[in-house]
């Protein structure tokens, strides 16, 4: 019988690094000649014919549920049912005063927290994505893990610009943050840092390129600083940028890429930073050393004029900043779809080394 996975999200939806994984593995295993089907509570339109409702999922006790571990959902009530080998894709969870504008999702995202010890008994292996994942693991009593770098979607890069955008992005010098407009990804820091860069370099903008629908309090609260510390003109909050050739032309014209998040699992933008040899303006926050490295300009957040003359320092260095491009690219192969292939044949073979000694450990208890 052909091994086949049962891969499970509670929201399947265009442009969220989950979703996007989840297509990467689909197409990976593939080529592994493994079968793969996707399941979700809801399905965004846009994936009607590659996935299916959690309801239409049914175990055989012979094939694989991979489940996807982020925020407390309905489909949880799976788990205890299901009698196929059980995986668990660890994201993290946003902790909950992160989401502190939205009482309903800091419940769900408190209730996953809580929830993550009592389902050690439950799953049978775990995938993490860098190290503090496996921490987190490692305290709530798991004991088997895998671990997988979140890949980036490179297929999507090679693509031509928007050329009305690209002539725009030309004439200017820009950092750029990629994410969600929320608590977790500290906005307010990344205006306030930026604030300081403009003062010493007048002629630089900033993007935050990224949905504004989950907190609008905060979107709110965000605007309202720019305003507040006049950088108004210097600054453009876009929304999310659904369309590839656009996301790859403001990629491809930044000067860097920023990130700041209060906490972070993998950071997916940083990853897609390496493709176009940009160095990640970041605090040093866990998983950044691990996934920047020296391609990264580490700055204390809390004091924004000290990182602001750091920044603009770089900024104007031509070999630093040739030494820091150079570092990106190098590392951009860490999250191809060949690097996740590699990580995924490790994943068969971990399950193959543990099986084989379980079957020993009870021939040898008979």
């Amino acid at each position: 019988m052909t091994m086949r996975i049962h891969m499970m999200t509670p929201v399947l939806t265009t442009g969220d690094a989950i979703g996007n994984y989840m297509i990467s593995l689909q197409r990976v295993f593939a080529q592994l000649g493994v079968s793969v089907r996707l399941y979700a509570d809801y399905v965004d339109p846009a994936y009607r014919f590659q996935a299916r409702p959690t309801a239409a999922y049914r175990p055989t006790g012979q094939d694989i549920l991979w489940f996807h571990y982020s925020i407390w959902s309905d489909n949880f009530a799976v788990l205890e049912r299901s009698t196929d080998f059980k995986v668990m894709d660890y994201h993290g969870v946003t902790p909950p005063h992160l989401m502190a504008d939205d009482p309903r999702l800091a419940a769900l995202c408190d209730r996953a927290i809580k929830a993550l010890p009592e389902y050690s008994r439950v799953f049978d292996w775990c995938i993490y994505h860098a190290d503090n994942g496996r921490w987190d693991l490692e305290q709530a009593g798991y004991t088997r893990f895998s671990k997988v770098r979140l890949p980036v979607d490179t297929a999507f890069f090679g693509l031509k610009e928007d050329e009305a955008l690209a002539s725009l992005l030309r004439q200017l010098e820009y950092i750029l943050f990629v994410g969600r407009i929320v608590p977790q990804k500290d906005v307010l820091s990344i205006v306030r840092v930026f604030a300081e860069v403009q003062k010493r370099l007048p002629h630089a903008c900033l993007f935050l390129v990224g949905g504004t629908d989950v907190l609008p309090a905060y979107v709110q609260r965000v605007r309202e600083e720019i305003e507040h510390l006049g950088i108004a003109a210097r600054v453009q909050m876009t929304g999310k940028i659904s369309d590839r050739a656009a996301l790859t032309t403001m990629y491809r014209h930044a000067k860097f890429l920023i990130s700041l998040s209060e906490w972070e699992n993998c950071c997916v933008p940083s990853g897609e930073a390496m493709f176009f040899g940009l160095p990640v303006i970041n605090a040093g926050t866990v998983p950044m050393p691990e996934n920047v490295g020296d391609a990264g300009v580490v700055i204390d957040k809390t004091d924004p004029q000290s990182a602001g003359r750091l920044i603009a320092s770089v900024w104007n260095d031509s070999d630093t900043y040739a030494r820091l491009r150079a570092n990106a690219l190098r590392r951009a192969p860490w999250f191809t779809d060949e690097a996740l292939t590699e990580a995924l044949r490790g994943v068969l073979c971990d399950w193959a080394a543990a099986f084989d000694g379980d079957a020993a450990a009870t021939a040898s208890n008979k």
